[in-house]
């Protein structure tokens, strides 16, 4: 194949205050018109406006960078305001009109690929601009668009005139754009860094794929997407699309190596691939990639909405499959090296979990077995796999990591029932609720006269009385840009300065050091010398995670309480999560499982809290409620898991905020104070 496959970067189109365009031209990638593709990347600074367009091609969009506002109008349809943010994967069909809009910092980027069959220019997305310095109303002359418009000739030459910028505009601060609906990301949108995962190889990486079923719109588009998340020095199998299409992939984060070799067998590609770089793997070509120790995330398009790949290496690879005697010949080596071979592919079937001895194995049938009368689901085959696990106890079940717990049922013939009986024994888990504490238990926790920590928020502290209360755990519920983060903030700023160390679970990319650094240097009076030294100590007292699923937060939480025990950390003060809902929210829809999985995240949670006097702060967002109301995210079981449930609101015309109380022990529900978020 002697066509230039080199991953290329794109190049800036246009641009101007309210950011720019970039787009991959196929005179320096040719693949983009040998295979009709198009590639282009949208980026807008704070209260940056792209102008409503539409395009000659079907696209998928995905949010690189920051968030933000997009406006979808499908024919013939009415517009969709939707809330836009990183990891976000939109299905744009031909026809579409789309704007885009940018209120904050940091930098907002999309990323569009697409089929441009249909195009005007193959490998080259044109769009045409409804208003503008280059919009289509500009061509016509003011008789035809008075009367398309049905407006005074006058009023038609203001509309079209008006607006001298072209497709990228800086809005006035302050300028009102229309208020997104979480409904309106129904169908719309699928976050694949919140999705169920295809794919979750332990210590290798995840893959979402974006195919009909989780974002039906894209059978529409006619492509579907996948999000490859590979952790440090990994490898992704050889691999080609056994329904010929062509896959176009864009390096999201991080850096490795890629290989890809054509039907002849012969090398056609090897280079190293940083971030921005977008490459295309031909029909009927196989490619592999290892990352870098940093780890590697691509985002890809596959020129079929239900894309399906084959794996010429790894544990669903042909070779663990074919016989010894086809390995045999087709390789050409004598028996023992294909053994060699095979035992690779098998070694862990041949390796399975210690079982335990008669006795244990006796207390865990003695166990469960008086449940089997209530419970079916807890029979004899369920024991026996909860034997080969070193199950014993509920401490085991609330302990083992329930990912890998599950993931094991697929090697057994009934993995659904067994899976069914391990929820099963989690909610009678949780009817129980918690231990017993009797009344010296609890009144002795009343005189040890916890401390309260501050919010760094005078109003709100003095509103909580005094803060928020070590061994609690406090939740703050809001809609989108009502300060969850800022709060999160400014509270993980004032303990760190003050009273020592904070854990920050970040799951959205909300932690900003620069922004803590502003909060440090707006509320002291000290000295430049003295600012300088305080924020240094208070970034070396915020330790920061960026957790982007459920079952890693259970590693790092499980990991905090080992340390904690074994009194490996400093005291910890704070835990804060956010977002704890875009955690939890996309394992929901798995039905008793995920329901299961967020009661136990929630126990953990109250059980660190108590145990180790820490203050934990999460956040969770709102959704469509009844009549038009919203409600806060993650259903009626977890309203009754946190001590303390605040309802942050802010009026974007005052800038002032509020706090109202929806539960507290100490409070009344409806207590409400305002201030201003600074």
């Amino acid at each position: 194949m002697d066509i230039d496959l080199t991953p290329k970067l794109a190049k800036q189109v246009y641009g101007g205050d309210g950011g720019s365009y970039h787009a991959w031209c196929p005179n320096e990638l040719p693949m983009l018109k040998e295979g009709n593709i198009g590639a282009g990347k949208l980026a807008l600074t704070k209260n940056g406006f792209a102008l409503p367009r539409y395009s000659d091609s079907a696209k998928v969009a995905y949010v690189l960078q920051g968030s933000g506002v997009a406006g979808i109008v499908l024919p013939e349809k009415d517009e969709k305001v939707v809330a836009i943010k990183k990891g976000d994967s939109i299905a744009l069909p031909f026809g579409v009109v789309t704007w885009w809009y940018n209120k904050e910092d940091p930098e907002l980027v999309v990323l569009f690929l697409g089929d441009t069959k249909t195009a005007h220019k193959a490998g080259s997305f044109t769009d045409m601009y409804l208003t503008g310095s280059n919009g289509i109303f500009t061509g016509f002359s003011t008789e035809f668009v008075s009367r398309a418009w049905d407006v005074e000739e006058s009023v038609a030459k203001t509309l079209v005139s008006s607006q001298t910028a072209k497709g990228i505009v800086k809005l006035d601060a302050g300028f009102q754009m229309p208020e997104p609906k979480q409904a309106n990301r129904d169908g719309m949108v699928l976050n694949c860094e919140e999705a169920p995962l295809d794919v979750d190889i332990k210590g290798g990486g995840r893959v979402v794929v974006l195919n009909t079923k989780n974002l039906p719109l894209v059978g529409e588009v006619g492509t579907g997407a996948d999000l490859v998340r590979l952790n440090g020095s990994a490898m992704c199998s050889p691999g080609f699309s056994c329904d010929s299409a062509l896959q176009v992939t864009y390096i999201v984060r991080g850096s490795g190596r890629v290989q890809v070799v054509g039907p002849d067998g012969k090398r056609i590609l090897e280079t190293h691939l940083k971030p921005g770089n977008l490459f295309i793997v031909p029909r009927f070509c196989v490619v592999s990639k290892i990352a870098d120790p940093d780890g590697m995330d691509w985002f890809s398009i596959i020129t079929t909405p239900n894309p399906k790949f084959t794996n010429l290496a790894g544990k669903v690879s042909p070779w663990k499959s074919l016989s010894p005697q086809v390995l045999q010949a087709s390789f050409k080596v004598a028996p023992e090296v294909e053994k060699h071979f095979s035992s690779k592919r098998t070694a862990e079937e041949n390796n399975p979990p210690e079982k335990l001895g008669t006795e244990k194995l006796e207390k865990v049938m003695a166990a469960l077995r008086c449940l089997e009368c209530d419970y079916p689901l807890i029979d004899s085959d369920f024991r026996n796999f909860c034997a080969s696990h070193n199950m014993i106890s509920v401490e085991d079940f609330l302990l083992h990591d329930l990912y890998v717990l599950v993931i094991s049922t697929e090697q057994h013939h009934n993995s659904e029932r067994l899976k069914e009986g391990i929820t099963q024994v989690l909610t009678i888990i949780n009817k129980q609720h918690q231990p017993w504490i009797d009344g010296q238990e609890l009144l002795d926790d009343a005189l040890q006269n916890k401390r309260f920590l501050p919010t760094g928020c005078r109003s709100m502290d003095t509103f909580l009385h005094g803060g928020l209360r070590e061994g609690y755990l406090t939740e703050l519920v809001g809609t989108s840009s009502s300060g969850k983060t800022q709060i999160c903030l400014q509270a993980a700023s004032a303990v760190a300065k003050s009273w020592g160390k904070i854990i920050f679970v970040d799951s959205g990319n909300s932690f900003s050091p620069k922004r803590v650094a502003q909060i440090v240097t707006q509320t002291s009076d000290l000295s430049a010398y003295e600012v300088d030294k305080t924020l240094q100590q208070v970034m070396k007292n915020i330790v920061c995670f960026s957790v982007f699923d459920i079952f890693t937060l259970f590693e790092v939480l499980h990991q905090l309480k080992n340390n904690l025990r074994s009194q490996k950390d400093e005291h910890i003060r704070m835990l804060i999560i956010d977002s704890i809902s875009s955690l939890i929210a996309p394992i929901l829809g798995g039905g008793a499982h995920g329901h299961a999985l967020m009661l136990s995240a929630g126990f953990l949670l109250k059980r660190l809290a108590h145990e180790h006097d820490i203050s934990i702060l999460v956040t969770n967002h709102m959704v469509a409620g009844e009549r038009g109301t919203s409600k806060p995210a993650l259903g009626e079981s977890w309203r009754s898991i946190p001590h303390v449930r605040l309802l942050l609101s802010k009026d974007h015309i005052s800038n002032i905020s509020s706090i109202s109380v929806l539960r507290h022990p100490h409070m009344a529900t409806g207590d409400r104070v305002e201030f201003e978020l600074q």
